[in-house]
């Protein structure tokens, strides 16, 4: 899934939005501004997907400001409100059926995607029972668009299955969903970023939230990327990926990458995730933002 030129707009707002939750001297976003200007426009010719522009500007202004692990106390807040809000769904949802529990836990899973920086950190005066109760309320809208039965079949007749998570916070929702997928026999393998980069997960957060325990394998993705990078990928990621029976996909920087080289991978992909715009929406025929459990399949769109 290419860029678009709506997408610019996005791409800069991302970054002075996260240069608005860090302490800088005005020089110094000046700096990292006038950078990330120059990198895109020298690289936006090139069309590649959203989360490569990204993930270039936030590496400038990782190395600008020198902060190897922007917004850490945001990510450790994400973390601890996700895990208290996970034992809470592992709780309610132990006497499900498999299946009521399978789509129970997606659903959790794609609400977690709202549990952001912006969420936690509109000051940590939010305490979880409110948090929760705004992802109860995207639970309860269920999903806008619905392949959830294709998508458990899928995972259910799978012996080998790769799960590429998202962010932070949601991360401890990820865990119940990979449990449950190994209960059914499964192997699951679950890749981590090599370093941080927003609010993606690395290998401190799957431990901050015990999904590291979860897996029966946790493996660096590749470097610093929004979402995984094919271009950068591991050679552990890349292996994973071939020996894969299915694979899950969260959030709309993975479907970027998925849905861009659905055609490279011979196992079905089942992407969960709340679009953020109407250029991700409109690959799945929707305008409006909507929470989505699709399948990708090599030769064929969403």
């Amino acid at each position: 899934m290419k860029r678009e030129s709506v997408c610019l707009p996005c791409v800069l707002d991302d970054l002075v939005g996260a240069l608005d939750l860090l302490p800088l001297e005005e020089e110094v976003r000046e700096e990292v501004l006038g950078e990330a200007l120059v990198f895109l426009r020298e690289t936006w010719p090139e069309a590649r997907i959203p989360s490569f522009y990204i993930t270039g500007v936030h590496r400038i202004l990782k190395r600008v400001t020198g902060l190897p692990v922007p917004f850490a106390g945001l990510r450790e807040a994400c973390n601890r409100v996700g895990a208290e809000i996970a034992a809470w769904v592992e709780e309610r949802t132990a006497g499900m059926s498999r299946s009521g529990r399978f789509r129970e836990l997606c659903l959790w899973a794609v609400a977690g995607n709202h549990l952001d920086f912006r969420t936690v950190g509109a000051g940590y005066g939010f305490g979880t029972e409110e948090i929760r109760g705004m992802l109860e309320e995207k639970v309860r809208g269920g999903f806008d668009v619905d392949r959830v039965e294709e998508i458990e079949a899928i995972l259910e007749a799978a012996e080998r299955i790769l799960y590429v998570p998202d962010n932070v916070g949601e991360i401890a929702l990820d865990r119940l969903l990979v449990l449950h997928l190994r209960e059914g026999g499964a192997r699951v393998a679950v890749p981590y970023r090599g370093g941080a980069i927003t609010s993606d997960a690395t290998l401190d957060d799957f431990r901050a939230v015990g999904l590291d325990r979860a897996a029966d394998a946790v493996f660096p993705a590749g470097p610093d990327t929004l979402g995984i990078s094919f271009e950068e990928m591991s050679g552990e990621l890349r292996e994973e990926l071939r020996a894969a029976d299915a694979v899950v996909a969260k959030g709309q920087a993975n479907f970027y990458a998925f849905h861009e080289h659905r055609h490279e991978i011979a196992a079905p992909i089942a992407c969960l995730l709340t679009t953020k715009c109407a250029v991700a929406s409109r690959r799945l025929g929707r305008e409006e933002r909507v929470n989505a459990a699709v399948v990708l399949s090599r030769g064929t769109g969403a």
